[in-house]
């Protein structure tokens, strides 16, 4: 038993060896970078874009942005006109968004988009249709 194998890894004599990386053991893309939750909603959401009106669908809603499911991609760093009423109410928010994110999704692209010039009455209104929407997915939740 004693002419075992050592266990040594051997590529370590024959490879070259990296410096260490800069960041450290920290790599940004391991803790969520969005501020604010995000809920799952699917609802319609009026993309304006010049004489052209678009309807495209979303997959989650937090309070800062949306993720939409769009045709068509756009440039990071685009700001579209949005058009949506808000869950559970019959309020109609008309805000720009800036593409912060385009992913491919088949068929779809992805947008993960942020909300800009949004008053603060409207940022409120959406916060507690929100908190709304959190205690209802709970309660359904619960009842499983």
């Amino acid at each position: 038993m004693e002419d075992r194998r050592q266990n040594k890894d051997r590529r370590d004599e024959l490879q070259f060896k990296l410096p260490d990386d800069a960041r450290g053991k920290k790599d940004r893309r391991q803790h969520e970078r969005r501020s604010k939750e995000r809920i799952p909603v699917k609802m319609w959401v009026r993309n304006i874009e010049g004489e052209a009106d678009y309807f495209q669908q979303t997959a989650n809603l937090s309070e800062d942005g949306m993720y939409i499911l769009s045709p068509t991609p756009y440039s990071t760093g685009t700001i579209i006109d949005l058009e949506f009423q808000i869950p559970g109410t019959d309020y109609i928010v008309k805000c720009g968004a800036e593409v912060l994110k385009c992913t491919a999704e088949d068929p779809m692209i992805g947008l993960s988009v942020k909300f800009v010039n949004m008053p603060e009455n409207e940022k409120k209104i959406i916060a507690e249709a929100m908190k709304e929407l959190f205690e209802e997915l709970a309660d359904t939740q619960q009842e499983r």
